[in-house]
């Protein structure tokens, strides 16, 4: 796959700016947690006060193969698409995760809005997220990858992708740890020798199980 990935530079500011808020190219405020992968990388996870329904276990670099794509349990959720959604999901949407009786719990999805589909051979940046899933209502989340990427011969490259789940009901007593993958296909081949410096993860409470914001 060759050429640039839709609204791609719409998005490239709002990495800069992400990464700008605390002044050049440090943490955002809220950052919750920061990890590399295993490139010299870093990650900025951000999130608003009081968001605890899930969090970033790890993120690896890996080439798309015919096994991930389809070993996928679906697309992220829908997005809204037109004018003035944002990053809205469409209504009934978002994507409902498998009720967990424990741990060990989890499904594999690709990134929808921005580069969307996995194409074999590809890069795409893995983002594994760990979610104590409720034995109360179900709650919704949503989740912005945003990634800055380096070719051997070339400035910058942006990519991004967004996810968006209904966290489902734990089937035990307590609650369940459930593991959510999130692929994001850069958009050049691995051939391309691409190395990711910077991650962005932006993670939001939905208004209810089914529908983002």
């Amino acid at each position: 796959m060759s050429g640039p990935i839709a609204r791609r530079t719409v998005y490239a500011a709002t990495v800069i700016a992400v990464l700008a808020l605390a002044g050049g190219w440090t943490l955002a405020a809220g950052t919750l947690q920061t990890t590399g992968p295993t490139q010299s990388s870093s990650i900025t996870v951000t999130a608003p006060t009081g968001f605890i329904v899930a969090s970033v276990e790890s993120t690896q670099l890996l080439s798309v193969s015919g096994v991930l794509i389809t070993g996928l349990d679906g697309p992220a959720g829908t997005q809204a698409q037109g004018t003035g959604h944002g990053l809205n999901s469409t209504f009934d949407e978002n994507v409902l995760l498998t009720a967990c009786a424990g741990t060990g719990c989890g499904e594999n999805f690709s990134a929808v809005a921005g580069s969307a589909a996995l194409f074999l051979g590809d890069s795409a940046l893995q983002v594994m997220l760990t979610m104590n899933q409720p034995t109360t209502a179900a709650v919704g989340f949503d989740v912005q990858v945003e990634i800055i990427y380096n070719l051997p011969a070339g400035p910058n490259v942006y990519a991004f992708g967004n996810g968006y789940f209904d966290s489902n009901s734990a089937t035990t007593v307590g609650t369940a740890v459930f593991s959510v993958g999130l692929y994001v296909d850069l958009g050049v081949p691995s051939t391309e020798l691409p190395s990711v410096s910077d991650i962005v993860v932006t993670m939001n409470n939905c208004q209810t199980a089914t529908t983002c914001p």
